[in-house]
């Protein structure tokens, strides 16, 4: 398994994302390891950074989306939702997946939750 891995989770509104990052600050996540992607950039929310499109984030958290799911994702962008994606070790992730499942944030594909990645290139 990768010393890092990755996860991504999709939300409807600007809300639900900015309340799921004050809970990932709050318990201590590291933030610059923590990406919202939105179609407004204007967006802030609580120390993430905030990048336009997927291509825009850095390539240790790109290389973690499994090339299929993209457009999944970007469709997802299209329609005005946002995404999370966090990058980290597998505790850090596992920490943040227990975060990010607590606000029960509704996926592409209507299931909730959010999708980990793990081997991804380091």
């Amino acid at each position: 398994m990768s010393a890092n891995n990755s996860l991504v989770a999709t939300y409807a509104n600007h809300n639900q994302a900015k309340a799921t990052v004050g809970k990932l600050q709050s318990a201590g996540f590291d933030m610059s390891k923590l990406f919202v992607i939105a179609k407004d950039e204007g967006q802030s929310l609580a120390g993430a950074a905030v990048v336009s499109s997927l291509s825009d984030l850095g390539p240790e958290q790109f290389s973690c989306i499994p090339r299929e799911n993209i457009p999944n994702y970007e469709s997802e962008l299209e329609v005005d939702r946002l995404l999370l994606v966090a990058h980290g070790t597998p505790d850090e992730i596992t920490q943040a997946k227990k975060i990010i499942d607590s606000n029960h944030p509704d996926g592409w594909d209507g299931n909730v939750g959010c999708s980990i990645y793990y081997g991804c290139i380091d």
